[in-house]
């Protein structure tokens, strides 16, 4: 869901992901390697696998606009939402100085991009 999803729209989304899961032919106990899922309510299929960050600024290029949102199990398109960083609690709201609030709540990598722009690696 995208970050604007109301609680209550969450709430029947997580309600319904087993019944979805299952009519999109995906197994909600493990993925198509044979993983199995630690968390029901989200596609991580292992606390323990770790993502791979690979930065790079899209600013200006064309024809992003055009790649397709896809819902969480990549079968319907979504309506695309852009959120700033100081919307994901990165940074403050003066779009700047690296944000303090823990980002979970909003955005589970927030901590990683804010590491990520602390280090210049991502620049505001």
């Amino acid at each position: 869901p995208v970050p604007s999803t109301s609680a209550e729209t969450l709430r029947k989304e997580i309600l319904r992901r087993d019944t979805r899961m299952v009519e999109s032919g995906r197994d909600p106990h493990r993925d198509k390697h044979g993983r199995i899922f630690t968390h029901r309510s989200t596609s991580n299929v292992s606390n323990t696998i770790h993502g791979v960050y690979f930065p790079f600024d899209a600013t200006n290029h064309s024809g992003l606009d055009e790649v397709p949102a896809l819902d969480l199990f990549g079968t319907t398109k979504i309506e695309r939402e852009w959120v700033s960083l100081s919307d994901l609690k990165v940074l403050e709201e003066d779009g700047i100085t690296l944000g303090k609030t823990d980002t979970k709540p909003t955005f589970i990598s927030g901590f990683i991009v804010r590491q990520l722009v602390k280090e210049g690696v991502i620049k505001v």
